[in-house]
């Protein structure tokens, strides 16, 4: 099996696209963005000392993946930050553990920035984030009558 590496999208800037098409195509296209607003949106994340941070898995030189730290995930829960966010993995790639390296990856940008005592996610996943250290924090209303999950991390 290939080496994973991780690196910060400002050090790749190269799979911006590719970074860009995944989440166009994941979240944002059924939101009414179009696929040029998630290009602008990603490469305004490309920063290496703050929030907002975009990390890209390479695999063999390939992007496998990828996941972000913003400051805010969750409209109702504007008091919590800062966010691991748009944890993706290609499908060609799953099956490797390249997302729970990817978490790790956003866990510890979190913790060297320093400033922060938790990391949290929102999710409508049951029991994965568990098996990897998140501790259950509570339901989010996030629209319609739906709700989400909302997990944390502890940074220190």
């Amino acid at each position: 099996m290939e080496e994973v590496q991780i690196l910060n999208l400002a050090d790749a800037p190269e799979h911006v696209e590719q970074v860009s098409r995944w989440l166009w195509e994941e979240w944002a296209k059924d939101a009414g963005y179009t696929l040029e607003e998630v290009v602008f949106r990603t490469r305004h994340t490309m920063l290496r000392d703050t929030v907002p941070q975009q990390l890209v898995a390479l695999c063999g030189g390939r992007a496998a993946g990828t996941v972000a730290l913003w400051c805010n995930d969750c409209k109702t829960r504007q008091d919590l930050t800062p966010w691991m966010a748009v944890l993706y993995v290609a499908d060609e790639f799953r099956g490797r553990r390249i997302g729970q390296a990817l978490q790790r990856a956003s866990i510890e940008a979190a913790r060297a920035l320093g400033r922060y005592d938790w990391i949290y996610l929102i999710t409508e996943l049951d029991n994965y984030y568990e098996k990897t250290g998140w501790e259950f924090v509570g339901d989010a209303p996030v629209g319609h009558g739906h709700t989400e999950k909302i997990y944390r991390y502890p940074l220190r």
